[in-house]
């Protein structure tokens, strides 16, 4: 969620459980990509393409941003490490910065324009394209410095291609803008290229630059870098804004007609390209690369106007998006269905990215916005929740603080204790239940882990189970009190029936026992007499076949 809030536009959504990305609204500042703490953001990445031209013995030439003093300071050194790597030549950035530079002095010169807004941050101009459609016509109508020093390079070379090291991820998008097309062939990272030469000159010793007619323009990526670089002029007044807010803030002013004569110099990033998205794991190099790109220009020249190599002119035009209108009912219907029924739930927090409930609302209509993702909310949901539970729950609650006197007890508690009429909030625990061994064990209970302990209140008459809780980032126990009693009569009860049942089980299986064995006492004798009535009874049979015959 991250991301959500800090994206300027609201380009960035949360759907489904799931972030994703309006690329029509989206201005590639880059914010959800520095912020995301599970690098679910990823930068399109053109290293492969130029490592195999390298491979391909392409004429490869790299142009290298000012900033990169962020994370190399030795030129000189990097220059003939990437030409061991294969790069046919390296180019400073800044040479097409001071083309850039002398088109700005020429704008202020002629003096048609009531505002000039410096056009070096694609970010910026794809900004007012698109939310400021009124206003392009204060960008000054000229190409980038990244897209001037390529064209430079390719008059030179015709034949390379041309590779830009960026601090910056909307330089993939201006690369690709049919108005530039041609100029520049790939954009690489400086961490993707600090991972390919395997290697930091920052440990090396620095070293002085060799210096070129307007070398002053490497002070471009510094804050109030582009200003520096000019002398000053009648017809406009010097201001520098950074920070795609501030940005916001100052087109809004020139939108109402409150600035005029003034030229901006306009950066979305905080500190300029210096704090570019793609240097964010360099941070800790921003200012100490500040002194030393000011070290190398404290003696050049400011730049004037003058007559231009060639044509840096572009045009920059209205893209502003259409905007589904909503009618009161339905953002009034919205708002009921993400729980804001009363003006008091309208917290306007910015907790879900946007600045008040209202516009939260015409997002979720938008389909851009998921209604249920509200900080204030859901904290009142679990809290009631939580309340609910706590006044329901058959189990008994007690909050101690240490010195064991009660701080909250839930009604279950209270009636487990008899003090559903006294409120015991501020009594000791033994005042409540009498017994010290519960006091001993709670006082030795200094782990979360929950300690047990069953004990019969001959008072109360109830046998209860407690288990035991420490909290100690709040410094309170949580004495959870189950009612046994019940459960304890209960057991008791099938106890002497399980008793009386095996008495008379066994009463049954004795009678019975005394039964066979009758049984077959009987059964002996009638064997026996049968037997001796049989047994004369063959003797006679005998005696008769043996007399004769007459």
């Amino acid at each position: 969620m991250r991301c959500v809030r800090i994206c300027p536009t609201n380009a960035m959504t949360y759907l489904r459980n799931k972030p994703s990305i309006v690329s029509e609204d989206c201005i590639l500042c880059g914010k959800c990509y520095t912020v995301c703490p599970h690098e679910a953001k990823h930068v399109k990445s053109d290293l492969e393409k130029v490592k195999q031209w390298l491979k391909d013995g392409e004429e490869v030439v790299l142009s290298i941003a000012p900033s990169f003093a962020t994370v190399w300071v030795e030129l000189e050194g990097l220059i003939d490490l990437l030409k061991a790597h294969g790069f046919k030549h390296v180019e400073e950035t800044a040479k097409g910065a001071s083309v850039v530079s002398m088109a700005y002095a020429n704008l202020m010169e002629e003096h048609k324009m009531d505002n000039i807004i410096t056009t070096c941050c694609p970010v910026v101009t794809n900004y007012v394209e698109r939310y400021y459609g009124d206003l392009v016509k204060y960008l000054a109508p000229v190409e980038s410095p990244m897209i001037v020093s390529g064209k430079l390079i390719k008059q030179s070379y015709p034949k390379s291609k041309v590779v830009f090291l960026s601090p910056c991820i909307a330089k993939y998008k201006e690369m690709e803008d049919a108005r530039f097309a041609g100029s520049i062939d790939a954009v690489i990272t400086m961490e993707e290229l600090c991972s390919y030469i395997e290697v930091n000159l920052k440990e090396t010793e620095m070293n002085k630059w060799e210096d070129f007619v307007g070398s002053i323009a490497r002070l471009y990526p510094l804050p109030g870098g582009i200003l520096k670089t000019l002398e000053p002029n009648e017809h406009y007044k010097f201001a520098m804004v950074d920070g795609i807010e501030r940005v916001g803030k100052m087109l809004d002013a020139m939108r109402e007609g409150r600035l005029k004569g003034y030229f901006f110099e306009a950066s979305s990033c905080v500190g300029s390209c210096m704090n570019g998205p793609l240097l964010a794991h360099f941070k800790h190099n921003e200012w100490f690369a500040q002194s030393i790109l000011s070290e190398q220009v404290k003696d050049c020249a400011k730049i004037t106007s003058g007559e231009l190599p060639f044509d840096i002119s572009t045009t920059w035009s209205k893209k502003e998006l259409p905007v589904v209108k909503h009618s009161e009912q339905e953002i009034a219907e919205c708002l009921m269905e993400m729980g804001k029924t009363s003006v008091d739930q309208m917290h306007n927090c910015g907790a879900c990215g946007y600045e008040t409930c209202r516009l939260k609302a015409i997002a979720v209509l938008d389909g851009k916005a998921d209604p249920k993702i509200c900080l204030p909310h859901a904290l009142e949901q679990a809290k009631s929740l939580s309340s609910i539970i706590l006044h329901n729950t058959p189990n008994g609650i007690v909050v101690l603080n240490e010195d064991l006197i009660i701080e909250e007890m839930n009604p279950a508690s209270r009636r487990m204790v008899g003090y559903e009429v006294e409120n015991p909030t501020g009594m000791h625990i033994t005042t409540v239940l009498h017994d010290e061994a519960l006091a001993r064990m709670i006082e030795s209970t200094k782990e979360e882990k929950p300690e047990f302990l069953r004990i019969y209140y001959k008072d109360l008459k109830t046998l209860m189970d407690h288990a035991i809780v420490y909290v100690p980032s709040q410094h309170f126990y949580v004495l959870i009190l189950m009612d046994r009693t019940n459960e304890y009569h209960r057991e008791t009860q099938m106890k002497q029936m399980r008793e009386t049942t095996m008495q008379v089980t066994q009463e049954v299986i004795d009678e019975q026992m005394r039964t066979v064995q009758e049984i077959a006492s009987l059964l002996g004798e009638t064997t026996a007499r049968s037997k001796v009535a049989l047994t004369k009874l063959k003797l006679l049979m005998d005696e008769v076949g043996q007399l004769p015959t007459t």
